[in-house]
Parts: structure tokens; C-alpha cells; sequence
């Protein structure tokens, strides 16, 4: 097993994050997700704590009732509610105001959870399953065996696509009807996170060291290297499509702001003290959160200019 390390006996210069909130999760916080607006950030941690936070000024605002088991997703139905899942599968819509939990849906072991950009449905991974699950009824509308663990899910802005990464190694796109699918030039390492850009012409991932860019018409595989020195557990395209983010989750958990069309590194921001877990774009471009396994939250208001400072990392951490 590799140790949630970052880089050892040396100097890291990055940039500090506007906002550090330290240690909210005890054992790691696991998902973020930005508001509609881009004002809060819930947070869901290991041992199923939820939070939800001010991003302009880095402090708690709602405290939810905590679920029984790892969070495995969070998305936003509007700037008052709340879906979050967790491991065993209790899929919830919170009021966040209220803190009262609106509806409630007991779905089975989940891996992965995403909300269509119109938030009408959910797409949910359970064991070897893809469900399309109505984001008001919480009923089953569809569903699609991919005979493999789903690791990671994306959805379209425009709804029209999905695509499903699995343990076995292979990368499908399908239509929103779950009965066409296709297969994208398969990887050499398991494709994390998911994530399609605004128009649904790339496809982007993480995997060993580098960055999975797949062009979704052709299927086709372009591997971009990275700085990173194993595991990239999460990536995210601006609304913008010109910048991504990559976070590391073995050895450096450092996160990257990236050029999309050179592959150039614009900024380095601070890494986490253990690993990454996930690194999310505000919905207007604005701010970057990353989550980490000591249970922090980073965010990085990427208007303030770029200072990155040097820290002394010691091997011990």
C-alpha cells in the first residue's frame, strides 16, 4: 500500500490557499461540491459528517446531520438543497437551511453519484450498475448493468451523454437512455474522476502520473504528463474550458492549475499533509477547493495574484 506521503527533504513553492480550514473531518474529507452560485461549499467527510461553508470567507455556516458511513457524493439541487450519499448507499436531499432531511432513498452500496447540469436527475454507480435516479421522487428511472466495479461517472451539461469508468480497465460513453454505448481507447491505469468539458467534446481523467484526454467523437486517448509523482485521484475543466486542475493523491497531493491547451503549469497551489481526495472549479470559474485525507479544505480565489512561497517539507510527514 502506498503511504499518503508528500514529496520528502526538499522545497516546495506553491501557493498558500486563501482559505485553510484545518482538520474539520476527522480521518479525511472525502467530496466537495460548490453551490449553484459558487457562495458555499458542503463537505462530506470518512466517518459521515456534512458541512457547509462560506467560500468568501472560509467559515462554517450549516452543520447537517451526518450520515453512518463515508460520504461518497455531494450535489447541489439549488442554493438551499442538498444530495449527499454515502458508502452504504442512504442517498439523502437536505434542506440546508432547516437542516431537515427532505426525502430519503436507500439505493445500495454506491461508488459514485453525479447530478445533470438541468438537476432533473441522478446518475448513480452501484456495484457493477448505472442507474438514472429522479432527483424528485428518487426513483429508479433506468438502469444499465456494466458487468465491472464503476469507479468514476460524468454526465454532459448538455445531458445527452454519460460516461462510466470501471475496474476491468475500460472507459464507455453512452446516450442518456442508457442503450448505446461505445467504448473509448482504453487506459494503462484506471481512470478517476471523470469529468466531460462544457461543450461534451473532451473527456478527462486521472491516472498514474498524467492525465487521461480523450477526444469523445473519435475515442481516442491523448495520456498528458504531469508534475505528479504517482496517483492523480482528481481532475476538474473550468467553465471556461481553457483551465483544468489535477490533484495528487499518493506522495505529493500537490494541486495543479493547468493550461488546457499546452499543458503548462499556471499555477502550483499548496499541497495537503496527506493525500488528495477531491479538487473541484467554483461554478464561475473563481475559486478552486481541494480536500484532503487530514481532513482539511483549500480555497484558492484564483483573482488574487499568483505568490507561490517555499516550504520545508520534512520526510516524517
Amino acid at each position: 500500500m502506498f503511504a499518503c506521503l508528500i514529496s520528502a527533504c526538499a522545497v516546495t513553492t506553491s501557493q498558500p490557499p486563501t482559505h485553510l480550514i484545518a482538520e474539520v473531518h476527522p480521518g479525511g474529507t472525502q467530496r466537495i461540491a460548490f453551490s449553484p452560485s459558487g457562495q458555499w461549499l458542503a463537505s462530506g467527510g470518512l466517518h459521515g459528517g456534512l458541512f457547509v461553508w462560506s467560500v468568501a470567507e472560509g467559515v462554517l455556516v450549516h452543520r447537517l446531520k451526518a450520515h453512518r458511513s463515508r460520504v461518497r457524493a455531494l450535489a447541489w439541487r439549488d442554493e438551499t438543497h442538498l444530495f449527499s450519499v454515502d458508502r452504504k448507499g442512504e442517498l439523502r436531499l437536505h434542506d440546508v437551511e432547516s437542516g431537515r432531511i427532505q426525502t430519503q432513498y436507500s439505493a445500495g452500496p454506491v461508488q459514485a453519484m453525479v447530478l445533470t447540469a438541468n438537476r432533473q436527475r441522478l446518475l448513480l454507480g452501484q456495484g457493477t450498475r448505472v442507474l438514472w435516479i429522479d432527483a424528485t421522487s428518487l426513483s429508479v428511472e433506468a438502469h444499465y448493468d456494466v458487468s465491472s466495479k464503476v469507479i468514476s461517472l460524468a454526465v454532459s451539461v448538455d445531458g445527452n451523454q454519460i460516461a462510466v469508468s470501471t475496474a476491468n480497465g475500460r472507459v464507455q460513453v453512452a446516450d442518456s437512455s442508457l442503450t448505446r454505448w461505445r467504448e473509448l481507447e482504453r487506459p494503462t491505469t484506471d481512470a478517476n474522476d471523470l469529468r466531460f468539458s462544457p461543450d461534451g467534446r473532451t473527456l478527462l481523467a486521472g491516472g498514474w502520473f498524467g492525465l487521461l484526454d480523450w477526444d469523445v467523437d473519435s475515442g481516442t486517448l491523448q495520456t498528458r504528463p504531469t508534475d505528479h509523482f504517482g496517483q492523480v485521484i482528481s481532475v476538474d475543466i473550468s467553465p471556461d474550458a481553457q483551465r483544468w486542475i489535477s490533484l495528487g493523491r499518493h506522495t505529493d497531493s500537490m494541486l495543479y492549475l493547468i493550461d488546457a491547451r499546452n499543458n503548462h503549469v499556471l499555477r502550483r497551489m499548496q499541497a495537503h499533509e496527506l493525500c488528495g481526495w477531491q479538487a473541484r472549479f467554483s461554478p464561475n470559474g473563481r475559486y478552486v477547493a481541494s480536500a484532503g485525507e487530514e481532513g482539511s479544505i483549500h480555497i484558492f480565489d484564483l483573482e488574487e495574484p499568483y505568490r507561490p512561497v517555499a516550504r520545508w517539507v520534512d520526510e516524517s510527514e
